[in-house]
């Protein structure tokens, strides 16, 4: 139950019913009046209202757009609406999985930091800087964590083929 709709609700209730009564409590003589008939057609708005405001979420965890007191559902729509993404999970590459050197093409186990045949440093395959070994384990040097942990800012990846101006 959403108590800020009910309660606006109630008030418009309240309103018409008020409106209806005006005409004998201001003149003593029953009679229809303008502000009867508005009272008779804002009655039945107050009641959907409150019917709305009682079937409605709860107003910590959903409003209406975040208008009456929720400013995080927005987020929280946003989060939970997103894209999901469709794949098949049997070809990601997993942490432990070797990979193939940029420039001569020789693969390299996962626990190692150079390649085996050119001795050139593998880069991490999260951020795309060079691995180093460290503290026991092959570690991205800029945030010191292992590559599969790696938290580092994306850098765009250049081809190993193609110039500095970008043509190839």
């Amino acid at each position: 139950m959403n108590r800020s709709i009910t309660l606006l609700g109630l008030a418009v209730l309240l309103s018409g019913i008020g409106l209806m009564a005006s005409p004998d409590a201001l003149t003593g003589v029953e009679s229809v009046t303008p502000f009867l008939e508005i009272g008779v057609f804002v009655m039945p708005v107050g009641i959907s209202v409150i019917l709305w405001g009682a079937s409605s979420p709860d107003p910590t965890v959903t409003t209406v757009s975040g208008v009456f007191g929720n400013p995080d559902e927005n987020e929280l729509r946003r989060s939970e609406g997103g894209t999901r993404r469709n794949f098949d999970v049997r070809y990601l590459p997993g942490p432990k999985e070797s990979v193939n050197c940029r420039q001569c093409y020789t693969l390299i186990p996962w626990n190692v930091a150079a390649c085996p045949r050119c001795g050139r440093k593998r880069e991490c395959r999260a951020c795309g800087k060079t691995l180093y070994f460290m503290s026991g384990g092959i570690r991205c040097l800029p945030c010191v964590r292992e590559e599969t942990f790696c938290n580092c800012p994306k850098v765009g990846r250049s081809h190993p083929t193609r110039a500095p101006g970008g043509v190839r």
